[in-house]
């Protein structure tokens, strides 16, 4: 990709991009803050096919999508406070399990341990959000979610002899 950065005198900075597939951008951005993009086809780098222009906010919420960091300030605190406690476990469930031919109800996961059942893999299959009738069998992969604790819990609950965790 090249990439160009030109003084633009009394107006701001201008940054011009040729992607590896030929393609211009241009991109202005005034002292005001304004933004103008424009784009060019791949024949033509005189006149710009397309413009469009962005106010600071605007620029940076297209910024962070480009990024791949897109988010809306008011809920990222929380989203990554409930990321930060959120564990998915997968657990595979081999012949020696206690919970073979039992129940996800019978076994009472949530309530001995806080974690759920959010997925049964079985046989290249996938079982979401699984009754809690559903009966758990050999070779089945439970996907749980719960925090770090509750996790724990389960493996100490089900699996009390692994000192994996």
């Amino acid at each position: 990709m090249l990439f160009k950065e030109t003084d633009l005198p009394g107006i701001g900075k201008k940054f011009s991009v040729i992607t590896g597939n030929k393609e211009k951008v241009a991109v202005i951005i005034h002292f005001s803050g304004k933004r103008e993009i424009y784009f060019f086809d791949k024949n033509d780098f005189d006149e710009p096919a397309c413009a469009f222009s962005l106010n600071e906010d605007e620029a940076a919420q297209l910024g962070s999508i480009l990024m791949g960091t897109y988010f809306k300030p008011e809920a990222q605190d929380e989203k990554e406070m409930f990321m930060k406690n959120l564990v998915i476990e997968w657990v595979n469930v081999d012949s020696g399990s206690c919970m073979i031919n039992k129940s996800i109800k019978e076994l009472e996961i949530r309530k001995r341990t806080g974690t759920s059942v959010i997925a049964i893999i079985r046989n290249n299959e996938t079982i979401t959000n699984p009754s809690p009738d559903e009966i758990i069998k050999v070779g089945d992969t439970l996907v749980l979610v719960g925090n770090k604790e509750q996790i724990k819990r389960f493996f100490e609950t089900f699996y009390p002899k692994c000192n994996l965790r």
